[in-house]
């Protein structure tokens, strides 16, 4: 027995013997195709107009894995990076400017390593959507609550902005992941999710967004929010996590609690 194999059977509290065909059937899946690999669109200083008062426009970046690159989207357009900027500019009556850095494929640690780079503005409120893809590849549980934190904290030094983390969503409405592996996926993600929101609450600056508890119970018995791969979003569903986020972007932006 490998210490991975013992470890994964600890961490989901399920018989190693299932944990392991599970694991090679993820692998399988991240790996060799059977989840999509559309790269999604560049969302590259998109402006959403004000339809209130006239003021500077506000500078959103995004980063994370292929729900900010737009995969599942049908245009650019609407992808989740615009529409948080569109439901921001509604809630504050001020333009905003958005780029979006996401890259299909991202993990935590992949923020500061691929996309912190290629930063080229000073925004004024970052977003970070990430943590999927963790799960999916059974990033270790132990330790993932320093990466996230030490991620937080080279975009927050960055960037010099206030950062919103929006946390791992959940599974249960994925049907691209056969059972069993989509409940140890959704079980795996658990932990993640609660160590993603232990290192915003310790890192200055930080908010977190529980988007499996805002945003995900909304797309039960909604198959439209689902895009036709059944593993992303539809820009519905991105609807569904931008009205999570927009609250705490809006908040972050103005250092006031938003309505």
């Amino acid at each position: 027995m490998t210490p991975r194999r013992a470890l994964l059977g600890a961490a989901v509290g399920l018989p190693l013997a299932l944990v392991t065909v599970v694991a090679v059937e993820a692998y399988v899946a991240v790996s060799a195709g059977y989840l999509p690999t559309d790269p999604g669109y560049r969302v590259d200083g998109y402006t959403v107009p004000a339809t209130g008062s006239v003021a500077d426009a506000l500078q959103l970046l995004v980063l994370g894995d292929s729900t900010v690159a737009g995969v599942g989207s049908t245009t650019a357009e609407e992808s989740l990076a615009v529409l948080i900027a569109e439901r921001v500019a509604d809630r504050l009556g001020r333009p905003v400017d958005v780029t979006g850095l996401g890259l299909s494929g991202a993990r935590t640690d992949d923020i500061a390593a691929d996309q912190i780079p290629r930063i080229e503005a000073d925004p004024d409120v970052v977003v970070v959507v990430i943590g999927s893809n963790d799960v999916t590849h059974f990033t270790p549980r132990w330790g993932f609550e320093s990466r996230t934190r030490r991620m937080l904290t080279a975009v927050g030094d960055a960037t010099d902005a206030p950062v919103v983390l929006g946390g791992i969503p959940q599974f249960r409405t994925v049907p691209a992941l056969a059972e069993p592996l989509r409940s140890l996926v959704g079980r795996y993600a658990v932990p993640l999710r609660e160590a993603q929101r232990a290192a915003a609450a310790s890192t200055p600056g930080t908010t977190f967004v529980d988007i499996a508890a805002e945003a995900s119970p909304r797309f039960i018995g909604r198959p439209e929010s689902m895009s036709s791969d059944g593993f992303h979003p539809s820009e519905i569903g991105y609807g569904m996590w931008a009205d999570a986020l927009a609250p705490a972007v809006a908040e972050a932006a103005t250092g006031t609690t938003a309505p």
